[in-house]
């Protein structure tokens, strides 16, 4: 992680780049250098580096194949993240309605998923323990209040 960051808006600011290592029970390791892209909102890889380590097996193209280098930086973009936030979203979102607690989670939710390259609104469900559609509605009233400043750039597509 560098010590540069950028002010992604929504009251997030994140590292312009990560470095992400993810460690294989084969014996080797992935290693992904990945900077924010301004353009698509979200990380993008840079460099990929797989190292066999000591004991593990040769480097194949077979091997690479089963390298999912998006599936890798999304899990490491959400840890790194996850992780630096102090707190969770609150564990009763459904019942309370979109609070303005509630909403500015909604916000956080969306534009974390945005930077992994997640769909946002399904996130938003999952974090929060809603269905797609609440999640949708509340994206939509945050968005109406100020507090989430992006839209998903796929135009709303499942992907």
């Amino acid at each position: 992680m560098s010590d540069e960051t950028i002010d992604v808006g929504d009251g997030l600011k994140v590292p312009a780049r990560l470095e992400i290592t993810e460690l294989y029970r084969r014996g080797y390791s992935v290693e992904i250098a990945a900077s924010y892209s301004a353009e698509s909102g979200s990380y993008e890889a840079g460099r990929v580096v797989v190292d066999r380590g000591k004991d593990g097996p040769e480097i194949t193209g077979e091997l690479l194949r089963l390298i999912t280098v998006a599936k890798l930086l999304r899990r490491g973009v959400l840890e790194t993240f996850w992780w630096s936030i102090q707190d969770r979203p609150p564990a009763n979102a459904r019942d309370d309605g979109p609070t303005p607690e509630v909403l500015r989670w909604v916000a956080r939710l969306y534009r974390l998923a945005l930077l992994s390259g997640d769909a946002p609104t399904q996130a938003v469900a999952e974090g929060l323990g809603v269905p797609r559609s609440t999640a949708a509605r509340w994206a939509t009233r945050a968005r109406d209040q100020g507090l989430l400043t992006v839209s998903d750039p796929r135009g709303g597509r499942r992907v």
